[in-house]
């Protein structure tokens, strides 16, 4: 690399728009939003971490030295609140066998490197801690308060943006700050816009610190602007995050920051958009996270997530599957394999070449991290006619940026030879032309995981295949997309029923035997059971217990998937003329079969259903139970319906990946389609307690219930010409 350094091009959020990058000093100063350490880091936050890891790998490129900071908010920012009530699972384990705080924010942080380390995401030079720098938040308050720009009440200390002129400049949203400000109601603010600097702590509060304010703890902004002001001073080049830090985190840093020193904060604000799990933001409220953990746990590369980030621009939403995952594990798999081939090749390097290759990648990766551009570059690199040689230069020359280990699997398929005899007597037998003796010793060795490749002299090369190649499950289904759909198909069956078996095995049992108890002999069924996440154990337990049933079809899902795709699994793979889906809280107990499918033979009707909802105004919907009756949604305990009525009204939207409110959904879908819906309170059903509304925490599921009602009425909130009343 030449000292003439190459330009790098960013968008930068403060001005929405791509600048090139100029450094302050010569050593380029990076700050990045580290993570929370009472929690599991998903995901979703590791694609955040492998961009600030690329954009400072990029800059070491080029030719730059960086001084990176990566903060570690540990248990000054914890919610008292949730370690009451016992919201996170894992934190009430822990609480309850003793555990302080520092204990399990020392284990998640252990975690999280682990986790960064199997996604080559290299170390920061600084990983400070929250609450190793208490006083340096602290001596940032007295300023702030000082320069009146900051006030106490009651022992809890607010920054007032009334006094900061470019509060707003990140989001892009100065006028209607109301909007933006998730913090809670707080009587103590003169204005509610109004953050937090310093709160002051209730005398039960195990996290808290003493100060001249009382007892208290610090806001989550001032944390960042004082770790960042004591490693990278009071003004520096970068600083990362995910979009979800624009407002309020970073705009509170900047209004801070430059109200404390009286200067420009950073130059450049790089954010990372959202990883999506069926099609909303991955977050554990959302129940749709995923730890790399879940990853290495099916056999997986960590680095084939790297590499499924890296085939996606930053600043573009990724919607992650685990099919998808599984694609990018073949794509690295083959990536490293033509890198193995190359570099057991005897050729020439021949530099003009290299260079024209070379400078192809650095311009696109410089256009903003351009991380999918110079992948599909490799992969056309691999169909041309340069040497094997070049091409392995050129993959090393990248893979510091992308970081994919293409040298150290070359050594690892490299580790394995067999016996030199052996390999004489193979290459005899392919120069005599004795394939059938040929292929039987490769066929030996295959089965210890060694594979042979022959070349066009009659010499072969020696590869131990790793764990990623061997071990990649196609058998799961891990998304909706990964079923065909037999939609089209002919009637097989005059009946499916769909069923979901989950963690609540007795629910299920007694679910699927009142089903099978009660189907008339002359009615042709089958019964579609998704295996949603559950052990293999327990699905072995199922099928041993019906396996004198053929009517019985599984379907094996991994991960677990959400309400609606699950649903969506199992009706594509449908083939009755009706369907019926129930949820295992039903218990039934007679023949509800034949009137369903009389009351599905009048082709005004959509759904039919013992639980029906009314609603005047879309806002409520009470429970129909007493007559048949026209209702405006059938809920989801028991939903049936032609299977032909879907080829117009569509599947459920996955988006809805908890039930509550799916019913409604999917029930003004089949109005929407001129169709009826038929409320039947009378047919002979038991209902049961509903097992995951029942063991779901209440605010979780309150929360969940919410999203889940908002995304209804987003869609649905201007067609009340629906309603039967």
């Amino acid at each position: 690399m030449n000292d003439k350094k190459q330009t790098l091009v960013l968008f930068n959020t403060l001005n929405k728009t791509l600048e090139s990058f100029k450094p302050i000093n010569k050593i380029v100063k990076i700050y990045t939003c580290g993570p929370t350490v009472y929690r599991d880091a998903h995901i979703g936050n590791m694609r955040t971490y492998i961009l600030s890891d690329t954009l400072k790998k990029t800059l070491i490129h080029i030719g730059y030295k960086t001084l990176h900071v990566k903060n570690i908010t540990d248990v000054g920012h914890m919610r008292q609140e949730m370690l009451d009530q016992g919201e996170d699972k894992v934190i009430a384990a822990a609480i309850k066998e003793g555990k302080t705080p520092q204990e399990i924010a020392s284990y998640y942080t252990n975690k999280f490197l682990k986790d960064e380390k199997s996604l080559n995401i290299n170390p920061p030079d600084y990983m400070p801690k929250a609450t190793d720098h208490i006083n340096d938040m602290l001596e940032m308050i007295d300023i702030l308060i000082q320069k009146k720009i900051a006030y106490e009440v009651n022992q809890n200390v607010y920054f007032d943006i009334s006094k900061s002129k470019n509060y707003g400049i990140l989001s892009g949203n100065i006028n209607n700050l109301d909007t933006l400000n998730n913090e809670e109601i707080d009587p103590n603010k003169l204005n509610s816009r109004d953050f937090a600097l310093w709160k002051s702590a209730d005398k039960d509060r195990s996290l808290k610190w003493s100060s001249k304010y009382g007892p208290g703890f610090p806001g989550w902004h001032i944390e960042c602007s004082a770790m960042s002001k004591k490693y990278l001073g009071e003004y520096f080049d970068i600083h990362t995050g995910g979009v979800d830090n624009i407002f309020p985190h970073h705009e509170g840093e900047i209004a801070q920051s430059e109200g404390c020193f009286s200067k420009k904060h950073v130059n450049y604000w790089i954010h990372g958009q959202h990883l999506l799990s069926e099609g909303i933001k991955m977050s554990k409220s959302k129940q749709n996270e995923y730890l790399i953990s879940d990853i290495t746990s099916r056999a997986i590369d960590p680095l084939a997530f790297r590499y499924l980030c890296l085939t996606t621009n930053y600043r573009t939403k990724l919607n992650f599957t685990f099919s998808s995952l599984r694609s990018a594990q073949k794509g690295l798999n083959r990536l490293r394999h033509l890198y193995w081939l190359y570099k057991n090749e005897d050729s020439k390097l021949d530099p003009i070449s290299i260079k024209i290759w070379t400078d192809k990648i650095d311009k696109e990766l410089l256009k903003n991290l351009n991380t999918a551009k110079v992948i599909s570059l490799l992969w056309k690199l691999t169909k041309t006619n340069l040497s094997g040689k070049e091409k392995v230069y050129i993959f090393d020359y990248i893979d510091p940026v992308l970081s994919l280990d293409f040298k150290k699997y070359h050594k690892k398929f490299n580790l394995t030879s067999i016996p030199q005899i052996e390999h004489k007597k193979r290459v005899q037998f392919r120069k005599e032309k004795k394939f059938e003796l040929s292929d039987k010793k490769r066929e030996q060795y295959y089965k210890q995981n060694i594979k042979f490749f022959d070349k066009k002299n009659g010499n072969f090369l020696v590869k131990k295949m790793s764990n990623f190649e061997t071990d990649i499950n196609t058998n799961h289904i891990s998304s909706s997309t990964d079923v065909n759909s037999l939609l089209h198909s002919k009637n097989k069956t005059k009946l499916s029923v769909c069923l979901i078996a989950d963690e609540y095995l007795e629910d299920f049992n007694r679910c699927l035997k009142s089903v099978i108890n009660n189907v008339p002999n002359h009615i042709s069924y089958e019964i579609l059971i998704a295996f949603n996440g559950i052990n293999i154990k327990n699905q072995n337990q199922i099928k041993s217990n019906y396996k004198s049933n053929k009517n019985l079809k599984y379907f094996h899902i991994d991960p677990a998937c959400g309400a609606g795709a699950v649903r969506n699994i199992l009706i594509k793979q449908s083939t009755g003329e009706n369907l019926i889906l129930l949820d295992t809280s039903i218990e039934i107990t007679g023949n509800i079969f034949e009137e369903i499918i009389t009351d599905l033979k009048d082709r005004n009707i959509g759904l039919t259903g013992p639980f029906g909802l009314k609603t005047n105004d879309l806002n409520h919907f009470h429970e129909n139970s007493i007559n048949k009756e026209y209702v405006d949604a059938i809920q989801l305990y028991l939903l049936a319906l032609r299977r032909n009525t879907l080829m117009k009204v569509g599947l459920f939207r996955e988006n809805f990946r908890f039930y509550r409110n799916l019913d409604i959904d999917f029930s003004f879908q089949v109005k929407n389609e001129n169709f009826k819906l038929l409320s039947n309170p009378k047919i002979p059903i038991k209902r049961h307690i509903h097992s995951v509304w029942e063991n779901t925490h209440e605010k979780t599921r309150d929360e969940l219930s919410k999203d889940n009602y908002k995304r209804f009425l987003t869609k649905w909130k201007n067609y009340k010409h629906l309603l039967i009343n």
